[in-house]
């Protein structure tokens, strides 16, 4: 077991235990009131997790995600008598890590809580970072907060028993951390790409672990998400449009995502042709369907997108794989620039 800490700011300081049996938590915890949040899928298939604890389970899926799970949660959350001095625990994969970091955010303004990430799509993304919300009226991720989680338990375990499309999921934001910043992902899965695919698990813990630096560093340098942070964003602004509309997973849709934003930064000129479609062959060597349409309703959920400003939106594009730049583009002009 290795525990690293990272401090975002000066309230929000977390401990990670990478390669750690999940049931640690006990020991972190101790004597303490605590509680589990989770899913129906983790509590049939890790049984032991929730034995002697209290517990609510909530549905794992974007339509749960919302304000009306969040009313529900909290009034369980009353009835086992979960106070200030008590510990909320998330365990399941994204959408259970941002419920739970926002529930416990507003719960009598503050509760401490612990992640326990079973996705990669979470290890590398959900639970790292602070960022935590519920979508409103079909817009993405609308509500939310900054609280980081007191600690973060990484455990492979997990991942082995993840099904196919959960897998492919998670490795699109692995692909993700590889092109805005290439400090050595990129080179992890141009030469491991058998190895990730058959979930070799030394090599799936040293992407996680670089992916969870990744994050780490940019996370550091803006806090409140309102610079260099941005650069997260790659692959996202087209990709939730296309989650929300087509109603695919997060990380597919953020590979198709990440293919329109090729496409954008090729035909504005900023990346060049031959370097795209060394991108679009690395997507098409994991299995990725990187096809895209986008219609008008795909665009006015772009509209509706937080990072929009007036008839324009901040867009994550490529110059060279490692060198992201953000470009204000009209809303307008993204439906023109993917035909």
């Amino acid at each position: 077991m290795q525990k690293k800490a990272y401090k975002i700011s000066k309230e929000c300081l977390s401990s990670i235990y990478f390669e750690c049996n999940y049931n640690f938590y006990k020991e972190i915890v101790g004597c303490r009131n605590h509680i589990i949040i989770s899913s129906k899928s983790i509590f049939k298939n890790y049984p032991d997790i929730f034995a002697d604890n209290k517990y609510i389970l909530i549905n794992d899926n974007e339509d749960s995600k919302n304000l009306h799970t969040v009313e529900e949660t909290i009034q369980q959350l009353i009835q086992f008598g979960i106070d200030r001095n008590s510990y909320i625990i998330g365990i399941g994969g994204g959408i259970i890590c941002d419920i739970t970091g926002f529930i416990a955010n507003i719960y009598m303004r503050g509760v401490r809580f612990g992640l326990i990430p079973t996705t990669i799509l979470s290890q590398i993304d959900a639970a790292i970072g602070g960022k935590n919300g519920v979508n409103f009226k079909g817009l993405k991720n609308f509500i939310g907060s900054f609280a980081c989680p007191e600690f973060i338990i990484i455990d492979s375990k997990f991942i082995s028993t993840l099904p196919e499309i959960q897998y492919k999921s998670g490795l699109g934001e692995a692909i993700k951390y590889a092109l805005i910043c290439d400090n050595g992902i990129m080179d992890l899965l141009s030469s491991n790409d058998k190895k990730i695919l058959q979930r070799e698990p030394s090599v799936i813990a040293k992407l996680t672990e670089e992916s969870i630096a990744t994050k780490v560093r940019i996370a550091e340098k803006d806090p409140e998400d309102t610079g260099i942070r941005h650069i997260l964003n790659f692959g996202h602004t087209i990709g939730h449009s296309i989650e929300i509309i087509d109603g695919i997973p997060h990380g597919l849709a953020v590979v198709k995502g990440i293919n329109a934003a090729i496409d954008i930064s090729a035909k504005l000129e900023v990346l060049d042709i031959y370097k795209a479609e060394t991108i679009k062959e690395l997507l098409k060597r994991y299995g990725y369907d990187i096809s895209y349409s986008l219609n008008e309703k795909h665009l006015n959920a772009i509209s509706n997108d937080k990072k929009k400003n007036g008839g324009s939106i901040k867009m994550v594009l490529l110059k060279d794989i490692g060198e992201p730049t953000i470009k204000d583009i009209q809303i307008s002009t993204i439906g023109e620039l993917v035909r």
